[in-house]
């Protein structure tokens, strides 16, 4: 706690430094604090790949999520409104516990998010052996999301489940903003949001404070996010800082057996209970960048970034305690050539990432860590990813875009306990080249077609390439697979925004985290893996009831019928069988009502398909559907305003999984463990105001 306060004090002397420049524009005029309308997604730029055009006239599966989407469910955590992505699902046992994947892509990581990438304002969130944690961002600083659904061949490395890119707020106008929650299970959260605005800078101070029982046993979380994020503009040049500090606990109340989940659904594992399990961490990002503007239609953008992460994690079998610090940059040079036959736009770029990781283990005495060590590791991560791009615009109708990306991966591992030396060792894999090719062509005014082929790999982490008995797995090769997919987009007389997409990914060299001990997974390369699916996204505007009312629906899903193509693991042949981890088919509907800007009603009903469990499909979740509810209303006071938010989630109380775990295996004669029960119905409150100065 006194770290964060120190980290927090800090920030605000950075900010008294900066107030006396941002006097001399308070007197700037309130924007409207009332148009909080979601009814033209269409019209949002897109910013991934250096794009910087409307979502119709993209070659490429992107969804985006703007800021009053992610804020449009009080309390509720990112996961909701990733969930309303075709495509994406996002599993949640609890706070601090989640799996996301993108087109089936990561469903068979056991206990986090792999084989997607993410940034923050440019700066990557993903470690070494790309692993992914987006539940701490405070949503409150961000003004969009932006989902890149596939390999990503180029601007953001090559993984094989696709991109999340988080924008940051670019404050116009001074502003402070307070913003309180009150929800079911003692659940609490306070945001702080300070904007200063100058004519060619901006600075942003948020502090976010969350506090829950949880509805399990066992289930309790603290988080402190503090943020600061300043834009100052020089010239031809722009200067971005980024600091994000986290300081969260949470209690883990892990899965459960069947009869437990039925039976007493809110109760934790007994195992986790007796020792009161939970993970305690802090972790600090930083991140800086310099975009120029040169000469002969030349740009530059120059990232600097570093992480640094403390954990301990208190676990039935052991005490687990890890130190991690990455630190990288990014350079991406652009230069545009415009033509009488048309423009090009070339891009070549480079992201080299080196990361320090150490962890050990401790035996547990009395529900405390001792001085026993188990084990004590210390591994060395980096990459090299060089990327180039070009964009040409044939004519006002048809746009080309090409990409490659190149790869080289490296781990350097060390056993501090080994005498032998046999587990410790260095591990380098074979340079990857994954192209990616796309097109979008302006078939009329309201409709546009795209295509695009891409590739993508994903290596294993360090701990698959050894073996639990000693020694080092160097056969191990990392996934690859290609993706090929056609898609449009547009709009139906007027009122209905259309976006559908049928893709074919193919997967080789599967990675299969063997469970072979409570604690202990062997990583071996299983077979091949087919995605096929189908993706839409529709939005259909309702006649105006009046002059001051708006209404509109909206539907979107996936249906997604992945499967093994050539899947032996062991003795066991899993050919043809469904894929673990993901559900067959997904589907959204949604009705918002709109009277005067003021008052919104939303409806949000969610439909999950059942869950293959096992490789051999022999054991599914059960489909479910949850209703949700949430109404607005929003008041000016010249420049104050208010915002009250009141929601309802699970309004039909159903029984359901959150999140899973596949091939849980049963240790000392109890049922395997697949089940973390979802909340049942459950209530929030917001109240959040803006004051203009």
């Amino acid at each position: 706690m006194k770290k964060w306060l120190l980290s927090f004090a800090a920030l605000v002397t950075i900010f008294q430094s900066y107030f006396s420049h941002a006097q001399d524009n308070w007197q700037q005029k309130p924007a409207s604090l009332l148009n909080d309308s979601v009814f033209s997604i269409d019209e949002v730029t897109v910013h991934a790949f250096h794009y910087e055009r409307k979502l119709q006239e993209v070659p490429a599966a992107i969804s985006i999520l703007s800021a009053k989407q992610l804020e449009q469910n009080a309390l509720q955590s990112i996961d909701f409104v990733l969930n309303q992505v075709p495509g994406v699902y996002m599993q949640s046992a609890s706070l601090t516990t989640n799996r996301l994947t993108i087109r089936g892509i990561g469903s068979r990581t056991p206990y986090g998010s792999n084989k997607i990438r993410a940034y923050y304002a440019g700066i990557p969130l993903t470690n070494g052996v790309g692993e992914t944690s987006v539940e701490d961002l405070n949503q409150s600083i961000l003004s969009s999301v932006e989902i890149i659904k596939g390999p990503a061949s180029g601007f953001y490395g090559a993984g094989l489940g696709g991109t999340l890119l988080f924008e940051a707020i670019r404050p116009t106008q001074n502003r402070f903003v307070v913003d309180y929650g009150l929800g079911s299970y003692q659940t609490q959260e306070f945001n702080g949001n300070l904007f200063l605005t100058g004519e060619k800078n901006s600075s942003q101070l948020a502090i976010e404070k969350l506090n829950s029982a949880g509805y399990r046993d066992n289930n309790a979380t603290d988080r402190v996010n503090l943020n600061y994020i300043g834009r100052f503009e020089i010239g031809k040049h722009e200067l971005n800082f980024l600091v994000n500090h986290t300081d969260l606990k949470g209690y883990i109340p892990s899965s459960l057996d069947w009869e437990t989940f039925q039976q007493n659904p809110q109760s934790a594992a007994p195992n986790w209970t007796a020792i009161r399990g939970y993970e305690d961490y802090e972790k600090t990002l930083m991140g800086t960048s310099l975009l120029s503007e040169w000469s002969n239609n030349w740009r530059s953008t120059v990232s600097l970034f570093g992480q640094n992460r403390a954990a301990d994690e208190l676990r039935p079998f052991n005490f687990l305690t890890e130190e991690s610090r990455y630190y990288g940059g990014r350079v991406v040079l652009e230069k545009t050539i415009r033509t009488r036959h048309g423009s090009w736009k070339l891009m070549l770029g480079n992201e080299s990432f080196w990361e320090d990781y150490d962890w050990s283990t401790l035996k547990n005495a009395a529900n405390e860590p001792t001085d026993e060590i188990l084990s004590d590791n210390q591994e060395k991560r980096k990459y090299l990813n060089f990327f180039g791009q070009v964009d040409y615009l044939l004519t006002s109708q048809l746009r080309f875009s090409a990409g490659l990306n190149l790869n080289k991966t490296h781990y350097d591992y060390t056993n501090l306990l080994e005498t032998s030396g046999e587990q410790s060792g260095k591990h380098t894999f074979n340079a990857v080249l994954s192209p990616r090719l796309a097109i979008n062509y302006t078939l009329s005014q309201n409709h546009n077609l795209y295509a695009q082929m891409s590739h993508g790999f994903s290596p294993p982490s360090l701990e698959e390439t050894l073996l639990p008995e000693g020694g080092r797995n160097t056969d191990i090769q990392p996934e690859t697979g290609w993706n090929y997919e056609l898609g449009s987009r547009g709009h139906l007389f007027d009122q209905l925004y259309y976006d559908v997409s049928a893709y074919f990914m193919a997967i080789k060299n599967l990675l299969v985290a063997r469970r072979v001990g409570e604690d202990a997974y062997l990583g071996v390369n299983a077979g091949k893996t087919a995605h096929p699916g189908l993706e839409y996204y529709l939005q259909f505007k309702l006649p105006t009831m009046g002059a001051f009312i708006q209404h509109q629906l909206t539907a979107n899903g996936s249906y997604s019928p992945y499967y093994f193509v050539d899947f032996v693991d062991g003795e066991n042949d899993y050919s043809e069988k469904k894929l673990t981890g993901t559900p067959r088919y997904q589907a959204n509907w949604g009705y918002h009502f709109s009277f005067k800007q003021w008052a919104h009603l939303q409806l949000h009903y969610q439909q999950v398909g059942k869950i293959p469990l096992r490789d051999d499909n022999s054991v599914y979740s059960d489909a479910y559907g949850l209703l949700n509810a949430n109404l607005q209303f929003l008041k000016s006071w010249g420049n104050l305003q208010a915002k009250a938010l009141f929601a309802m989630n699970n309004l039909t109380d159903t029984h359901y999984s959150s999140m899973v775990l596949i091939n849980a295996s049963s240790f000392g004669g109890n049922a395997p463990r697949y089940y973390y029960p979802g909340a049942p119905r459950n209530y929030s409150f917001r109240l959040k105001l803006t004051y203009l100065f």
